[in-house]
């Protein structure tokens, strides 16, 4: 058994222009039923919907999405070095899990971190898909495999500062340009409309 809970929040939507997900409840009652407000009380903002991190760069940067270019940028977002978003009570003092698009492989394996979320682990944003009001009708989308590698060096296995075995069939460095899906075979050709034409979107 479990416990689901909705609601219209077209007036958030109007308000904020964007509907983000940090993983955290949206609602009080599920974020209340998760046990989230003892981890808030023990850990601080991160564990806080409106105040963790990503909600605060979603907030700050929502505003700059005016294409699919721009918002493939936020979605794969990451400067933790540079971003005082990403400051946490660590040593060093900032964890690249505070991004839009954490990269946890990049945490110092020999830091000390506030919370085990910040530590180094092989963790983080694995891809990004993305659609807009014309691609959906195809059922189409923009999609980039692998963890970010904007502003920070791409993940390869072979530079993991703890090593593991690679999995089978990886290749070694995951730095893979965005595709553009066309689906229409799958369709039926005479029901929907050609994919459109993405030039120079990168």
């Amino acid at each position: 058994s479990g416990l689901v809970y909705d609601a219209d929040v077209t007036d958030v939507l109007k308000r904020q222009t964007y509907w983000a997900s940090y993983n955290l409840p949206y609602f009080p009652l599920i974020y209340n039923a998760s046990g989230v407000p003892a981890k808030v009380a023990k850990y601080g903002d991160w564990y806080d919907y409106e105040k963790t991190a990503r909600a605060q760069m979603f907030r700050r940067d929502h505003s700059s999405v005016k294409d699919l270019a721009t918002m493939h940028k936020l979605m794969r977002y990451n400067n933790f070095k540079v971003d005082p978003l990403s400051y946490c009570n660590c040593t060093p003092n900032y964890t690249a899990e505070n991004a839009v698009s954490a990269r946890s492989d990049l945490n110092d394996p020999n830091g000390t971190y506030s919370i085990p979320a910040f530590e180094y682990r092989l963790h983080g944003g694995t891809d990004v898909k993305i659609t807009n009001y014309t691609m959906i009708y195809t059922m189409n989308m923009l999609a980039t495999c692998g963890p970010t590698y904007d502003n920070v060096p791409p993940f390869q296995w072979s530079k993991v500062p703890v090593k593991v075995p690679t999995p089978r069939m990886h290749p070694d460095k995951w730095m893979f340009t965005p595709i553009v899906t066309d689906f229409t075979e799958y369709l039926g050709r005479d029901l929907v409309p050609k994919p459109p034409k993405l030039i120079n979107v990168f």
